[in-house]
């Protein structure tokens, strides 16, 4: 089976949007791609060994010329190569078992790769300083083939919570792993259609952020928590909760600023348009 064709068919079990044909479906795919990953139809064709021209009737829906099956694998090995990049940083010092796991989600054996975290994490000390950097880890080997992976969720929440306890050793280390995985959870975020699960995500992510904020008393956290609560989008109530609590710590004048000024920001801005806002919430 080619692999447009088995996306057509993962689309039809659980389908986001109607397409009128899977032609159509694969030119939206290609289109998807790029936007995902910020490349241009010049940049896709040198990753793909193909003319503009090439992507370009690639992503006409009304093309009658189908994609032909070693693009469609060219396609797909670009796909995972760009993921790999965009999520996963083997990060000095490397333990063998780290190189390990990114040598079999760089081959595409993602079942292995699976198969050895989950073994891993199951005979790992809790204690470990490593442990939390292994679940990331586990975690990306499930969120490779399925961003919505419920087990790749429990795996990044049990590293954030694992890095809340300070048991990493090395501070910078242990600063950088946080921020992959912040990083790897936003942008599975902002890959999800709109809908519950994207809102879910965005809770859990919110969170992880607020809990990092009362651990490290950093600022940028409670920027992070209200960019998610914008961007998934969360409740009124979430984004509120979080504008009142930055304009305690960093004055109200600077962040009406921030938030006016900042794209990410743009569900935030009618909170702080009127200089009416209530008193500071307290965080429990």
């Amino acid at each position: 089976m080619s692999f447009l064709q088995q996306k057509w068919n993962e689309h039809q079990s659980k389908p986001m949007r109607r397409y009128s044909s899977q032609r159509e479906f694969e030119a939206d795919w290609v289109s998807g791609l790029r936007r995902r990953y910020r490349l241009s139809q010049e940049r896709l064709a040198a990753l793909a060994s193909v003319s503009v021209t090439t992507v370009q009737n690639w992503e006409n829906p009304t093309s009658a010329k189908r994609i032909a099956e070693h693009n469609q694998d060219r396609l797909r090995d670009i796909e995972r190569e760009l993921w790999i990049k965009a999520h996963v940083t083997l990060l000095e010092p490397c333990p063998p078992y780290i190189r390990a796991l990114h040598e079999l989600m760089s081959a595409n054996r993602d079942g292995s790769a699976q198969g050895l975290a989950d073994y891993l994490v199951t005979c790992m000390d809790a204690r470990d300083t490593g442990r939390a950097r292994l679940l990331h880890w586990a975690g990306l080997s499930y969120s490779i083939a399925d961003p919505a992976s419920p087990k790749a969720r429990a795996y990044e929440e049990a590293a954030l919570r694992s890095l809340g306890t300070g048991n990493e050793g090395n501070d910078s280390l242990a600063a950088a792993i946080e921020n992959e995985i912040l990083g790897a959870q936003f942008e599975d975020l902002l890959a999800l259609p709109e809908g519950d699960a994207r809102r879910d995500k965005g809770r859990q992510l919110m969170r992880a952020c607020q809990r990092l904020f009362q651990r490290d008393q950093q600022p940028a956290y409670l920027w992070n928590a209200l960019e998610v609560a914008c961007r998934a989008p969360l409740e009124p109530g979430d984004r509120f909760g979080l504008v009142n609590e930055l304009q305690a710590l960093l004055g109200e004048e600077n962040v009406r600023r921030r938030v006016q000024a900042e794209a990410p920001y743009q569900a935030a801005r009618e909170l702080v348009a009127d200089s009416m806002l209530a008193a500071p919430a307290t965080l429990n």
